[in-house]
């Protein structure tokens, strides 16, 4: 079990890996963030200056809702730009744009367009060896396996 201090007030609790926040400021955040949805629901296009003055909610925290994914800022009129973290790009939610999740994902998965390529070549010439024989032996299973 993990024991951590919350942040935000300072109180002990069991960390279970979904938020770095205590149950109670968990619930206080959620409570906060149903007050913005409900305001952009019936105002659209508000700035976040209005929805801070209206549902009494800090900026960053909007803004915290709107980098997390939570709130597009489609609803709301954004006062500053939001830019992607790796190259700079604007864009509308989030902390990457498109292009820097789709190289970030790759390199996740730990395949580059190199191996790709070289994987497809050897799996041709697989397949061209098991044409000429009509049969797969042990030994091209080994051989293709150690490529």
């Amino acid at each position: 079990m993990d024991i951590r201090n919350c942040p935000r007030c300072g109180k002990v609790f069991a960390y279970t890996g979904n938020s770095r926040l205590c149950p109670v400021c968990r619930n206080q955040e959620e409570d906060k963030f149903q007050k913005v949805k409900e305001y952009l629901w019936e105002h659209p296009n508000a700035t976040i200056e209005m929805v801070h003055e209206e549902t009494g909610v800090e900026r960053e925290l909007i803004i915290k809702f709107v980098r997390e994914d939570r709130l597009l800022a489609e609803g709301i009129t954004l006062d500053l730009d939001l830019k992607c973290e790796r190259c700079g790009k604007s864009i509308k939610s989030g902390r990457f744009c498109k292009n820097c999740q789709d190289e970030l994902l790759q390199g996740l998965k730990g395949k580059d367009k190199k191996d790709d390529k070289k994987e497809e070549a050897n799996r041709k010439i697989d397949e061209l060896e098991i044409k000429k024989k009509g049969k797969m032996y042990t030994a091209n299973r080994i051989k293709r396996r150690n490529r």
